[in-house]
């Protein structure tokens, strides 16, 4: 189960990330300026990324909101700093943004506030609604013109994150998990292993261990539930009772918000399933976009073939296309 735990880092707090590249010229239309983000007692530093037109008139804003693991603002992974690089790239197309250090990155175990559990709250959701208020309230920033973009478990809490918030004018969702987390842990496991030729009886014994804790998982809190059985992953029990309880694409159908799903084609970790998920549920939503890209991975990343994890450790941009599809929606 070693081996699963060192999986589960790469796959759930490294990996959930992606890269756009950020030439000269966005580079040089960006200005950047410290914030802090508070929330519960927390102090988060954070930076707000202005495009040139922030100094004539107020700008549309994107909160940038990570996916699993401690990741600081940039969401830095190996060399590359994707969310300073989205930030530069939405600043050339006139649209701010506002990134900041996860709890979890800055305060490490003490993430948790007296009285509360480790759970999707306290990981990312109240920090980010508390982030989407300090946007609406800064000078440069059109308060009525508040986005949210989300990545992966930012994703699937972005429906959350707005219904909390009440104030956010649209939703980007990219690569939002909507099945369950446990099912896809298990899809995802089986799936790294079979890449090295097919799957091993010690892998098969490894994801049919993983698979029978997440079955026993999913009965918490009923006479049903094996408590001799670990946890998947060692994540408390706290943490999957909220996963189990919420429902991302039953929320993001009673908000009436324009919301824009991106996806990747050759994602292994959120994919296609869930992309059609999103877009079943929100069939009623005439101001919901979707669109994939077929040769993308999980980082909106290029690539031709099965995708592999070793994709994330390549210094390869975001599809221009993307940070461009991001635009138009947030200036529609």
């Amino acid at each position: 189960m070693k081996r699963l735990l060192l999986l589960f880092c790469c796959l759930f707090g490294t990996v959930y990330a992606w890269r756009c590249k950020a030439t000269p010229a966005d580079t040089l239309q960006a200005l950047r300026r410290e914030v802090t983000v508070s929330c519960d007692g927390f102090r988060l530093p954070g930076t707000l990324t202005l495009p040139a037109e922030a100094s004539r008139r107020r700008v549309p804003c994107v909160v940038l909101v990570h996916g699993s693991g401690p990741n600081d603002r940039d969401e830095t992974i190996g060399p590359n700093k994707p969310f300073r690089d989205l930030a530069d790239g939405l600043a050339a197309r006139g649209i701010a943004t506002l990134r900041y250090d996860k709890r979890t990155f800055v305060y490490k175990q003490r993430s948790v506030p007296t009285g509360r559990e480790l759970d999707y709250d306290t990981e990312v959701t109240d920090d980010a609604v508390a982030a989407v208020a300090l946007a609406a309230s800064l000078p440069e920033v059109a308060p009525d013109s508040v986005y949210l973009l989300g990545h992966s478990l930012g994703g699937t809490l972005a429906p959350r994150i707005a219904e909390r918030s009440g104030r956010l004018a649209g939703i980007i969702i990219l690569a939002g998990l909507v099945r369950s987390l446990g099912d896809a842990l298990v899809e995802q496991v089986e799936y790294i292993l079979s890449l090295q030729g097919g799957l091993s009886d010690e892998a098969r014994s490894q994801v049919e261990t993983l698979r029978r804790q997440v079955e026993n998982m999913k009965r918490l809190d009923t006479f049903e539930y094996n408590a001799s059985l670990p946890l998947p992953m060692g994540i408390p029990a706290s943490y999957w009772r909220m996963a189990l309880q919420y429902k991302p694409a039953e929320v993001a159908s009673r908000l009436s918000l324009p919301m824009l799903v991106l996806q990747g084609e050759r994602d292994y970790q959120v994919t296609m399933i869930d992309f059609g998920l999103w877009q079943v549920n929100l069939m009623f939503n005439s101001r919901a976009t979707f669109k994939s890209y077929p040769q993308l991975n999980h980082l909106m990343q290029e690539g031709e073939g099965k995708a592999v994890p070793t994709e994330y450790q390549q210094p390869r941009p975001v599809a221009r296309e993307v940070i461009d599809d991001v635009a138009r929606f947030v200036h529609r």
